[in-house]
């Protein structure tokens, strides 16, 4: 018997990630609980970034281990729509100006 599939847009993003305990756990930021299962470091940016620039698609991952020196970003806001990519990154860069000077590193993905 075929089972009724829900509609692709239903479907939730989800990624694999190391929590704190060192075991890996699926997770998405894209419900109500979007905050879950971040570090503070995580919760700091990810809150900044959907403040003030409101994307429909938002994660944020502290990739340096805990230790909150490089963080890898995806993010995707209707901000975004007619700027070059390098726009899109630098506008990023400015609401996460002051966190940026503390990181190591930033691998950052935007999209419209």
């Amino acid at each position: 018997m075929l089972r009724r599939l829900s509609p692709l847009a239903r479907l939730q993003p989800t990624q694999l990630r190391t929590v704190s305990n060192g075991q890996k756990a699926w997770y998405s930021t894209l419900n109500d609980n979007e905050l879950e299962g971040l570090n503070a470091g995580e919760k700091h940016i990810y809150s900044k970034l959907k403040e003030a620039l409101t994307p429909y698609k938002l994660r944020v991952a502290d990739v340096s281990g805990g230790c909150g020196s490089m963080y890898a970003i995806d993010i995707a806001s209707k901000a975004f729509e007619g700027s070059s990519i390098v726009k899109q990154h630098r506008m990023v860069n400015e609401v996460l100006k002051e966190e940026i000077k503390g990181m190591h590193g930033l691998q950052l993905k935007t999209s419209k």
